[in-house]
């Protein structure tokens, strides 16, 4: 049945792989660590703080516990598994819940059930530690978003805002930002410190919103719709949309790599893929699972990945050789100020495209922002003090104007506004304090703020002794200053 046009199109077809897997960065023949074949479906994974574990939680009857190189320890008694798993930052605790209305505890190192957190009056989703391991989160079905004592298993407290059954939930590593997700498919996010919705991602999804996952850097929130087959990534300062992953048929288990600059989804193909985020472009992906992959998590020295499925299998992935570094660019000085420029715009992508093509010039960008970037001024106290007690003028025209130059000042009034909050006051004063604090919640940045938080997103990817040199003459500017406290933050997840 040969053919000089058969032969012909088998020859193109040889050029053509042989062209893709020549340019692709090389890698072992088998980056398969480890394959545990389990009795029942797999849905999560979840990585323990030091890297020296990690579980994985089946549908119905057990959350097996293996080391770094995939030999089982023992398993948590009694578990009946779960959609989410997860690790208390001191590593002795893991919670799972998804199966019914209770969040469990167990010991890691033993084994043994610690206590059970009953409340959610249906499904309780997903659960996680906050930064302090001494309080909890949860979402469920019944809408709502619960705090907890996982010391003594009592309930502290509710967050309300978010309408409607609760599917998913992520926090960000410093416990500043959670994301919600839900029916609605809405995204939202909200400010850990006030407990209330920051904002919510414009557009987001058309069905329901399962997973979500922050950056290691918190600025970056990924959500994925079951429903409609998307992933988006979203600028948590602005809630703007920053790219589109096209992961076919959508994904159900979605994370960064350490670096933050590569992402990692896997879903109804069984495929585990990767994505530079930088260049937007798909990297060599990982296949093996004959099954839909439900769960996938990064060790924190991002040498293993870790993925579930509901094929049965546990694997963990050797992730050594896709740890690669770009060579610097150089940008035409027309594309510099053009970055510079869309870094103070509203739009997400264009803003992204900005940042990664900066960060791939450090030398330029670096002269750049030395030359540009200020740290944040002292703000006029006497000023805002005038403006503050102007609110209470007997005349409504002075109140309204107050009013108005304080919303203006926006951040670099807050700490001032709270403060005439909680003071005892005149009550005119402390209703419109109230209202610009309300307003200054769901507003996102704008302007030069946002171009320096922005910036200091750059210097952080860049990460080079000269950047964190240009970070800490930011850091040092006024205290409560947005630029100020995002220089700090940065300079902390460097140096750590």
């Amino acid at each position: 049945m040969s053919s000089p046009l058969l032969r012909r199109s088998c020859a193109l077809w040889l050029t053509f792989a042989f062209s893709i897997f020549a340019q692709a960065p090389q890698q072992s023949a088998s980056p398969e660590i480890v394959q545990h074949k389990l009795n029942e479906p797999q849905l999560a994974v979840a990585w323990s703080p030091d890297g020296k574990r990690v579980i994985s939680s089946g549908q119905n009857r057990a959350i097996r516990q293996f080391d770094a190189r995939g030999k089982e320890l023992d398993s948590m008694r009694n578990g009946p598994g779960g959609w989410s798993a997860s690790f208390a930052p001191h590593g002795r605790f893991v919670a799972v819940c998804g199966l019914d209305r209770s969040v469990r505890l167990w010991e890691s190192q033993s084994g043994a059930e610690h206590r059970q957190l009953d409340g959610h009056l249906s499904t309780a989703w997903v659960a996680c530690f906050l930064p302090d391991g001494h309080r909890m989160l949860s979402v469920g079905e019944d809408g709502t978003i619960r705090i907890w004592n996982p010391d003594d298993g009592k309930e502290i407290s509710q967050i309300a805002g978010h309408p409607g059954p609760i599917w998913c939930m992520a926090l960000s590593k410093d416990g500043r930002w959670m994301a919600t997700g839900g029916s609605d498919g809405v995204v939202r996010l909200w400010d850990m410190q006030t407990g209330r919705i920051r904002r919510a991602c414009e557009s987001s999804h058309s069905g329901g919103v399962w997973p979500l996952a922050f950056s290691p850097d918190g600025r970056t929130l990924v959500s994925a719709g079951w429903q409609d087959g998307k992933v988006f990534l979203w600028e948590t300062a602005t809630g703007k949309l920053r790219r589109q992953v096209p992961h076919p048929s959508g994904a159900k288990a979605v994370a960064f790599m350490p670096n933050g600059s590569t992402l990692i989804t896997a879903g109804n193909d069984s495929v585990i893929r990767f994505w530079d985020l930088p260049t937007a472009k798909e990297l060599p992906p990982l296949e093996g699972h004959r099954g839909v992959v439900n769960g996938i998590a990064v060790s924190p020295d991002g040498g293993t990945l870790a993925s579930a499925s509901a094929d049965g299998t546990f694997r963990l992935w050797d992730l050594g050789r896709r740890h690669t570094s770009l060579k610097p660019a150089q940008l035409p000085q027309k594309q510099l100020e053009s970055c510079w420029a869309a870094l103070q715009r509203d739009t997400g992508s264009a803003a992204f495209d900005a940042i990664g093509a900066l960060a791939s010039s450090p030398e330029q960008t670096l002269a750049l922002l030395r030359e540009r970037l200020q740290p944040a001024p002292t703000p006029d106290v006497q000023k805002i003090s005038l403006l503050i007690e102007r609110t209470n003028h007997s005349k409504y025209a002075v109140r309204q104007a107050a009013t108005a130059d304080l919303e203006r000042l926006g951040e670099e009034a807050e700490s001032h506004l709270q403060q005439a909050v909680q003071r005892p006051g005149a009550p005119e004063t402390r209703r419109r304090a109230e209202k610009i604090l309300e307003r200054l919640q769901h507003n996102c940045i704008r302007g030069e703020t946002l171009r320096g938080v922005r910036c200091i997103e750059v210097l952080e990817r860049i990460g080079t002794a000269e950047a964190c040199e240009l970070l800490e003459r930011l850091a040092a500017g006024a205290p409560d200053a947005r630029l100020t406290l995002e220089a700090r933050a940065s300079l902390q997840r460097i140096k750590r």
